[in-house]
């Protein structure tokens, strides 16, 4: 849901909960008992756990000390919604919610300027990839733009390592088994802590025996990407693995542009990693 919408979202539950409010205060006795009032109370705390909390957090990166005030508020509301509650404490908390919305949601929702929806061109990556990659980074954005960078980036690298890996099957496997014997056969230099030799037959061995630093390490030998290139792509990869792993790093909508644009700079819209072929081609090599 993009910010305008959810803004219409927000002034409209904020009018039904003064509009439950002011209900409850034309109850007669000290207690609610109408079941139609106490549903219309239920129904409003299910929509805030339902639809509006979780947006709030992921979309808007809400303060959290502020969604729990809220979530405490409306888990309350929730709980007397089934019996039959004082009409003061319902009251109260109704009244200690409308004081405070506009101020602690509205506001900020309205100030909030996510950086993703800054940039509508981050779906011009797809115009790059095609088949299983495709819908790598077509579920990669999804979860940018819900906010959940850290799944994004890691199917995003998903992608990016999987055209990497038809590369290496299109130019054949023997000239990466090659290149892997002469780094680990040099003494000197950039490559003399490389000491891996690899057998690789088929696409499968590649991507289930070949770790993804030694993959680029290798390109870079072969001369396909240059050392700054490889040093961004490894950047790219130690993020993917900061996101994959538990811990307290976290990953800003900065980092994720920034890897969104890497791998389509240096990877989908690189010439060098084209993957257009002959099949019977790519069958010759492989064998």
């Amino acid at each position: 849901m993009d910010k305008e919408n959810f803004i219409a979202v927000l002034k409209e539950f904020k009018k039904e909960c003064g509009i439950t409010l002011r209900k409850s205060e034309r109850v007669t006795g000290k207690q609610l008992q109408n079941r139609t009032l106490l549903n219309q109370i239920e129904n409003l705390s299910t929509k805030w756990f339902e639809h509006l909390e979780p947006l709030l957090r992921s979309s808007f990166n809400l303060d959290e000390d502020v969604i729990l005030i809220y979530r405490e508020q409306f888990g309350k509301l929730l709980e007397l919604s089934g019996g039959k509650p004082s009409k003061r404490v319902v009251q109260t908390i109704f009244d200690a919610i409308l004081r405070s919305f506009h101020i602690n949601l509205l506001v900020p929702v309205q100030k909030y300027q996510g950086i993703l929806s800054k940039f509508p061109n981050l779906d011009t990556i797809l115009n790059h990839t095609t088949g299983l990659e495709n819908d790598y980074l077509t579920e990669a954005i999804d979860c940018a733009r819900l906010g959940k960078r850290r799944a994004a980036i890691i199917l995003g690298w998903c992608a990016a390592i999987n055209r990497l890996h038809l590369y290496i099957q299109k130019e054949g496997f023997t000239r990466f088994n090659q290149a892997s014997l002469q780094m680990s056969a040099i003494q000197t230099g950039r490559y003399k802590r490389f000491n891996k030799k690899f057998e690789v037959h088929n696409l499968s061995e590649l991507q289930m025996s070949i770790f993804d630093g030694d993959l680029l390490w290798i390109l870079e030998f072969l001369g396909v990407i240059d050392g700054n290139q490889h040093e961004r792509l490894g950047i790219c990869f130690t993020l993917r693995n900061t996101c994959a792993h538990p811990g307290d790093t976290t990953v800003s909508d900065e980092n994720a542009l920034s890897f969104f644009s890497d791998v389509d700079t240096l990877i989908f819209s690189n010439k060098q990693f084209s993957v257009e072929t002959n099949h019977d081609d790519v069958d010759s090599r492989a064998g």
